[in-house]
């Protein structure tokens, strides 16, 4: 089995998840975002493990992501956030999947492969208040799509939503004015009787920053996966959050290189004196990214180990001068703890101008994930019985 992996505390999910229903009324449902692999931490135990900690909705972002749950035998809501094109409705339908709207277009499509089916499909109108993606932005237009839909056979006019730009950030202003736009939105559909079994707005961070947002369903995204959407959010929250995931590989070989060696492409490593050089099997392939070259650093053996030259596709050297014991077959550790230190997907974001979103939907497919702490968490669906 190859060396490098990721191992994801499905106990820490749980942990995350009951911290952020702390901030949020008994009766306001849950949703978990699971899309882009959930954050790269598998989707498919994401799910599970969510639906169990309190969850009632997935979140994905294409149908074929909903598709992959429902495969594995996953029977919660799952709304698809994104836009579809006329191939993917098909999906949608199979897999009883609700989806986002936003033209009579793709409804009528929806609703014709629904008919054939002989189903009935809800969707989510998208409302764009100032994100300026997929969306509908007149009121007028948001009130004539929902006319139209509210009598179909086959649709059901189940939800409707909108997300926030900058709900993240120390400046209320503009969420407050996305917020207004939306509830503008929502009295003019009241007028002529259009009422949603599901409205949202929130996301991980007006979640933590913004209650009168909640309405009656909140997205959780990045925040399930134990980090904050922003350091304002961090520094803020009332709630604590733990990072799920560890990315850890081993060392397969250590050489020794004396002053003017060079280290990998581009020489742009040149030792300056005799140093120890640990070599380890990950590269940018498995998404650890060529930006976080000559930056950042592993965790071996306890102690920090510096990236020394550009990483290549699927290697990396390290540093190990100062760790003098470290030998082939020792755990180095990329995302994660180990002993006293520990490194953070914010960390390594923050050596390449992103964000940690980035950083954890990079991790590829090469890499392996693995599951531990179930035997800890607590099953909400028994609790209900």
């Amino acid at each position: 089995m190859r060396p490098s992996k990721v191992i994801v505390d499905l106990s820490k999910l749980d942990s995350n998840i009951r911290e952020i229903r702390k901030v949020l009324k008994p009766d306001i449902q849950f949703m978990a975002v699971v899309k882009a692999n959930a954050y790269g931490h598998g989707a498919v135990e994401i799910a599970r493990q969510a639906l169990k900690s309190g969850a009632s909705w997935l979140g994905v972002a294409i149908p074929e992501e909903g598709a992959e749950l429902r495969e594995a035998g996953i029977t919660a809501p799952i709304l698809v956030l994104g836009g579809i094109d006329e191939s993917q409705i098909g999906t949608v339908v199979k897999y009883d999947l609700s989806q986002c709207i936003f033209s009579l277009e793709t409804a009528k499509l929806l609703d014709k492969e629904a008919k054939q089916a002989g189903k009935r499909i809800g969707v989510h109108v998208k409302v764009d208040t100032g994100m300026g993606r997929i969306g509908l932005t007149d009121p007028e237009k948001v009130r004539i799509l929902c006319c139209q839909l509210k009598n179909s056979s086959h649709i059901e006019l189940e939800g409707i939503f909108t997300h926030f730009a900058v709900a993240d950030e120390e400046d209320r202003s503009f969420t407050q004015s996305q917020l207004t736009r939306f509830n503008n939105v929502l009295d003019i559909l009241k007028r002529d009787g259009i009422y949603f079994k599901y409205v949202h707005a929130a996301n991980s961070a007006a979640i933590l920053e913004y209650p009168d947002a909640h309405f009656n369903l909140v997205r959780g995204g990045i925040a399930i996966y134990g980090y904050y959407p922003s350091q304002f959010v961090k520094e803020h929250s009332t709630i604590k959050l733990e990072p799920i995931l560890k990315w850890e590989t081993r060392v397969i070989d250590v050489k020794d290189i004396e002053k003017g060696d060079s280290i990998s492409y581009g020489r742009t490593f040149v030792a300056d004196r005799p140093m120890r050089i640990a070599i380890l099997p990950v590269g940018y392939a498995d998404g650890y990214s060529r930006l976080f070259s000559n930056k950042s650093w592993v965790i071996i053996n306890g102690q920090r180990a510096r990236v020394t030259g550009m990483i290549c596709m699927d290697q990396l050297m390290v540093d190990v001068t100062h760790i003098p014991e470290v030998k082939p077959g020792d755990t180095a550790v990329l995302i994660g703890k180990q002993g006293k230190e520990g490194i953070t997907a914010e960390d390594l974001a923050c050596l390449s101008n992103t964000i940690s979103y980035e950083i954890l939907t990079s991790i590829g497919p090469r890499v392996p994930r693995f599951y531990t702490g179930k035997e800890h968490c607590q099953d909400m669906d028994k609790q209900r019985l």
